[in-house]
């Protein structure tokens, strides 16, 4: 039996919402991932409207498999929240509709929200927090860690929000082409803006030099005229290639990398 007519208040709902938002990644598994986040976010819900039984059984509807970008992914525990609450009251909501609506928003938001966050944004703050850097000033390190955090809880709350308010509506928007359009624009802007961060800040320059003449030439000359800051781009593609295909973690190619660099500067080549 239902134990309250009443809507949810913002209370709850950002109650809910917080939870959500502190709670993904800290458990789950390979076959669940971030499932058993999804289940405690909306116990807040469950206790206003069910008893003890029946609340665990509707917990347990969530305890499955779902893994979304977390930030912009928002919308989806805003949208899953009031079509919960929906069910709730009204009743005339099905448990197939809940979690069909939850799998076909994971592929567009975690496409939307890996565009945005790591391809965007976050290499945005920090080419913003290097230049803070320069000189050992700890402003770069302070910037990024505020600045960030304090976009992400704004960004994640607004868009669990419209979520909850659109509910069903907020179907139709993310699964149009207009919204597959902007997402691949998006995720175009953050690759131009990582190319552009590349080129400012990586450097890797040759100190070998070839025979001309008399003389000698710099290598490094010779392939900036081709091509500026051509080893900086090849390094990374490969660095990138590396950690994709054997699945090396960010800490150890840097390990690599600086044992690299140590060593080709001891035998001279940069």
């Amino acid at each position: 039996m239902m134990k309250t007519a009443e809507r949810l208040t913002k209370k709850e709902l950002s109650t809910i919402w917080r939870k959500f938002y502190l709670s993904y990644g800290a458990c789950g598994g390979y076959d669940v991932l971030s499932g058993p986040n999804f289940m405690w976010g909306l116990t807040p819900l469950y206790d206003k409207y069910y008893d003890n039984d029946q609340k665990c059984e509707r917990m347990l509807k969530h305890y499955k498999f779902f893994n979304v970008e977390n930030i912009f992914g928002s919308i989806i525990y805003g949208i899953v929240t009031a079509m919960e609450e929906q069910k709730a009251l009204n009743g005339d909501i099905d448990d197939e509709m809940i979690e069909t609506t939850k799998v076909s928003l994971m592929g567009p938001m975690s496409g939307i929200g890996d565009a945005l966050n790591p391809g965007l944004i976050v290499p945005l703050l920090l080419s913003i927090a290097i230049e803070f850097s320069r000189g050992g000033s700890i402003l770069g390190a302070l910037f990024y860690i505020f600045v960030y955090n304090i976009l992400m809880i704004v960004i994640s709350k607004s868009l669990f929000t419209s979520g909850y308010k659109l509910g069903m509506d907020a179907l139709k928007s993310l699964m149009s082409k207009s919204a597959s359009n902007i997402r691949d624009s998006l995720l175009l802007m953050g690759i131009i803006i990582m190319g552009g961060i590349t080129a400012s800040y990586v450097n890797f320059n040759l100190a070998v030099t070839i025979p001309s003449g008399n003389d000698r030439i710099l290598l490094q000359d010779i392939l900036d005229g081709i091509l500026p800051h051509l080893l900086p781009l090849l390094l990374v593609i490969i660095c990138w290639q590396v950690m994709a295909r054997k699945n090396i973690s960010m800490v150890k190619m840097i390990f690599i990398l600086f044992v690299l660099t140590f060593a080709l500067a001891f035998i001279g080549i940069i």
